[in-house]
């Protein structure tokens, strides 16, 4: 059995009835040196959110920059972010509307737990559902107007586990702790047409003009067709064989949504999702280069507990970054 521990924000979110395993704080993971220093956990985080910089968040960055296997990860809490982003497989509409024939309501919900539910008749579709977004607690929602399809699929809080399927995450999670969790690999494309992103309004782009040109002659002359696009280019996507983003990559901003939209196409794409969620956070860096025990300049993480801290340790002058900012902004 691999080693696990079960993260949550708040000890009382962990009842009475829930499993005898081993539990600890978001905050605890966070900032113990035990779990920096143990490179083989495995990390079920039961956080109450995992918004975007919020605690959950980090828990599943910082746990990648251990070397810890999350569910979920950071890239499948993003993903969850962004309703759009979800594609339900041929067929899922049509299974639903079967199931739910003849229900008066306008919404029915499925919680899933590891790929779980507690109607039996929704166990395929929970399972479908739960290999496209490996996060192990989930909501599906299903909506008439007019037929029944699904509308959504968001990750839910420990905290909101009713108390009649208790004993269903219960099971499910005695489950999880014998079995490992990977996520689906993207298929392999070669390059063929090539689109590299920019934003021609962008005050300072990664490649200026001049190196965009350079780009677009070196592709044309290696059996390349490359052209230019922009963010109004979203829904043309899949016309390409890859792309190359040359704007400004933020998780909160389009060209996120581009690598990740051409990531589900199967087309080769850099930066990468993974790329851009990890490596324009500073705290997941800071981390990492902790862990390898690489050299760099004193380092705090701040809080609004320890500015006292930062002072002693670092001294003057100092540098104040943001976690998710660039070109020091």
């Amino acid at each position: 059995m691999p080693d696990v521990i079960v993260v949550v924000e708040n000890q009382k979110d962990w009842k009475a009835d829930f499993p005898q395993v081993r539990v600890t704080t978001a905050k605890e993971y966070l900032g113990n040196p035990e779990f920096v220093q143990d490179n083989g956990l495995y990390v079920i985080n039961l956080c109450r959110s995992l918004a975007y910089l919020g605690m959950g968040y980090y828990c599943s960055l910082l746990a990648e920059a251990r070397g810890h296997r999350v569910i979920p990860s950071v890239r499948t809490s993003q993903d969850l972010s962004r309703p759009a982003a979800f594609s339900p497989r041929d067929g899922l509409d049509g299974r639903a509307r079967r199931l739910l024939r003849g229900l008066e309501s306008r919404r029915y919900d499925v919680n899933v737990y590891f790929g779980t539910c507690e109607e039996p008749a929704f166990a395929g579709i929970a399972r479908e559902v739960f290999d496209t977004f490996r996060a192990p607690l989930l909501r599906i929602t299903f909506r008439r107007a007019p037929q029944w399809r699904l509308h959504e699929v968001r990750a839910i809080g420990i905290q909101q586990i009713p108390a009649s399927q208790r004993g269903t995450f219960a099971n499910a999670l005695e489950e999880a702790f014998s079995r490992r969790w990977r996520e689906p690999r993207s298929p392999r494309q070669y390059q063929y047409d090539l689109a590299i992103l920019y934003d021609p309004e962008e005050a300072l782009p990664p490649s200026n003009k001049k190196a965009i040109k350079k780009f677009i002659e070196y592709g044309r002359n290696h059996g390349l067709d490359v052209e230019l696009i922009t963010q109004r280019d979203f829904a043309r996507l899949s016309e390409f064989d890859a792309l190359f983003i040359r704007t400004t990559t933020q998780v909160n901003q389009f060209s996120y949504r581009f690598a990740r939209r051409a990531e589900r196409e199967g087309m080769v794409v850099i930066d990468d999702p993974l790329s851009i969620l990890r490596c324009t956070n500073k705290v997941y860096l800071a981390e990492l280069l902790n862990q390898h025990k690489i050299n760099t300049p004193a380092t705090v993480i701040l809080t609004e507990d320890n500015l006292d801290q930062a002072e002693e340790i670092c001294g003057y002058p100092v540098v104040l970054k943001v976690p998710d900012g660039s070109f020091s902004r």
